[in-house]
């Protein structure tokens, strides 16, 4: 059945050419704010503020997995959260002796597909969704200070243009049809699980309190 709903295709376009304009008019940090993913179920201490972190530090640092999947490996996601940190956090100080300890936990990582038919042009998408769980605790008083969960994707698309020859035998268009969605108008790869989890990662530091210019 064809679709005249055009939107995400024109919505990938509108985004990727405000990303561009951005990056070009903006440096790097304040692109970054502008495009940070949101925390959903934020709760945070009044106390808990820019001034708190910096000076009380990061310290301990885990990942643990709700789900169970082949390719997420909690021990190689550790690192790769201290990492996403330092990246966009700099100037915060992480270490054994910080006052904070934060544990992530990943909770989801969907994998789903969908197509679109739009004239002559075959659209297909392949998206993986991942989503972590955070939590900050002050080790001086064991509360939780800061928690939320981080939702990030990845959704590459791609387009097919599909011959408009058709026979006079509509069960044999059909047959035909079937047939060449499945061999020459493959989905996307489904993007890597590592990348979705960076993203998401790098997305939890922008969103820890930092003090505004």
């Amino acid at each position: 059945m064809k679709s005249s709903n055009v939107l995400p295709v024109r919505t990938i376009m509108l985004i990727t050419g405000l990303l561009v304009y951005l990056s070009l008019v903006s440096g790097c940090a304040e692109l970054d704010q502008l495009t940070k993913p949101r925390v959903e179920g934020l709760q945070k201490a009044p106390d808990f503020n820019s001034e708190a972190l910096t000076g009380g530090g990061l310290g301990g640092t885990q990942v643990v997995s709700s789900i169970v999947a082949e390719e997420i490996n909690t021990e190689s996601l550790q690192p790769m959260l201290e990492s996403a940190i330092r990246k966009k956090r700099p100037k915060l100080v992480t270490g054994a002796n910080g006052r904070y300890q934060l544990t992530a936990n990943v909770i989801a990582n969907d994998i789903s597909r969908r197509e679109d038919v739009l004239e002559d042009t075959v659209y297909k998408w392949t998206k993986r969704r991942v989503k972590v769980s955070y939590t900050v605790i002050d080790t001086t008083t064991g509360e939780q200070v800061w928690t939320g969960i981080i939702q990030t994707y990845d959704e590459p698309i791609a387009s097919y243009e599909v011959s408009s020859n058709k026979s006079k035998d509509k069960v044999l268009d059909a047959v035909a049809a079937a047939i060449s969605k499945t061999e020459q108008y493959p989905y996307p790869a489904v993007p890597f699980f590592s990348d979705v989890a960076q993203h998401n990662f790098e997305g939890f530091a922008l969103n820890l309190p930092k003090k505004i210019k």
